[in-house]
């Protein structure tokens, strides 16, 4: 444990060929993936308050988050660049001849991919995930057309003579800190309610916990308060998806607290577990594309040339993303495990990796070392 979290020398030459080969990748190919979702945004621009600045900014929030998805892509291309062009100057032939092993060498690449990997991690939780969350959301409250407004950090909605006001959505599903107010014919308050949070499953059903009800009748009001309370919502099904978060958005951590609250009300959690594997092993996949990349480096300059390795690198990131795609289809269609969807193809990119690595010995030791 202690040589995987120390840098030596040859680690920090071997990381740096890989982090500088890894951010020319994503330079080039994450602005070009952000300009063509802008120039699908520029059909949405004039739509409600939504105009070119709000395009802007909505791509800007987004680039974490196609910086991550693009990374396992970016990560073997960028790790078979490095290596293919330290094997095509001779530097990984020069450092055999210092003495370091193949093995040692995967190492080095080994360590960068775990920093990597934990950055991804991380990034995930505290960065990418709540910069899109906060871009779709106001996208989406720009396009509404007034229909759900976003105040001091409130949700107001109205319908008729009624408003529904909310003040957070924990796990991006459940409303808390509701506030109803329902008008009468004269456009004087004829009923209040609070609710400290709602199960909204039905949309048209919402079940209110911890309900406070003030009623103005005849003149007088009256205060009544109930455990729950099933309340008819009058919302619309667009006005409720603009309050909640699509499950692709949400945070690792949203999307496990969001599946023990379903599991603890008996519904299903099929969709939402998939959507947690799937951010879950997104760091995973990464090293894995690392270590597919390793061969790269220690195949002989001339059996192979550089331009080719990366050729070979790109195909396979398709194909396991094609791969990754089919599997996820498949485990919504016949509800299979998301643990077993998710790792399959991960699983399989690792054998891979591992019959790769040993036809160019870079899992063996050098003759009298551990």
């Amino acid at each position: 444990m202690t040589s995987l979290l120390s840098f030596t020398l040859v680690d920090r030459h071997v990381g740096r060929a890989m982090l500088s080969a890894l951010a020319l990748v994503l330079l080039a190919i994450v602005p070009l993936f952000s300009l063509i979702d802008l120039i699908q945004q520029l059909d949405d621009v004039g739509k409600g308050s939504y105009d070119f600045a709000d395009a802007l900014r909505y791509e800007l929030r987004m680039l974490p988050r196609r910086a991550l998805d693009l990374l396992p892509f970016a990560a073997l291309t960028g790790t078979t660049i490095a290596l293919a062009v330290l094997a095509h100057f001779g530097e990984v032939v020069a450092l055999r001849a210092c003495g370091v092993s193949p093995r040692r060498v995967a190492l080095s690449v080994v360590k960068t991919g775990i920093a990597l990997v934990a950055v991804a991690a991380i990034g995930e939780e505290l960065v990418a995930s709540p910069l899109q969350q906060q871009a779709v959301q106001d996208r989406a409250l720009a396009l509404a057309q007034g229909e759900v407004q976003k105040r001091q950090g409130r949700f107001w909605m109205r319908s008729g003579p009624h408003f529904v006001s909310i003040g957070q959505v924990r796990h991006g599903h459940v409303p808390e800190d509701i506030d109803i107010v329902e008008l009468g014919d004269s456009q004087h308050v004829r009923a209040f309610i609070h609710a400290s949070q709602a199960d909204i499953t039905d949309p048209r059903q919402w079940v209110l916990e911890d309900v406070t009800v003030k009623r103005i009748e005849g003149g007088t009001p009256t205060t009544e308060r109930l455990p729950r309370m099933v309340w008819g919502s009058y919302l619309t099904l667009d006005q409720i998806r603009l309050v909640q978060l699509p499950s692709q958005v949400m945070a690792p951590s949203q999307l496990y607290g969001y599946i023990r609250y379903l599991s603890a009300s008996g519904q299903k959690t099929e969709r939402y577990s998939l959507a947690l594997w799937q951010k879950l092993t997104l760091p995973l996949t990464i090293g894995a594309m690392i270590l597919l990349a390793i061969p790269a480096g220690f195949a002989p300059p001339r059996s192979m040339r550089a331009g080719t390795r990366v050729v070979v690198a790109i195909a396979f990131g398709l194909v396991f993303q094609i791969i990754s795609q089919l599997f996820a289809s498949a485990g919504l269609a016949f509800e299979l495990s998301a643990p077993l969807v998710t790792l399959a193809p991960l699983a399989l990119l690792i054998v891979a990796a591992r019959v790769m690595l040993g036809r160019v010995g870079a899992l063996r030791a050098p003759r009298g070392q551990a």
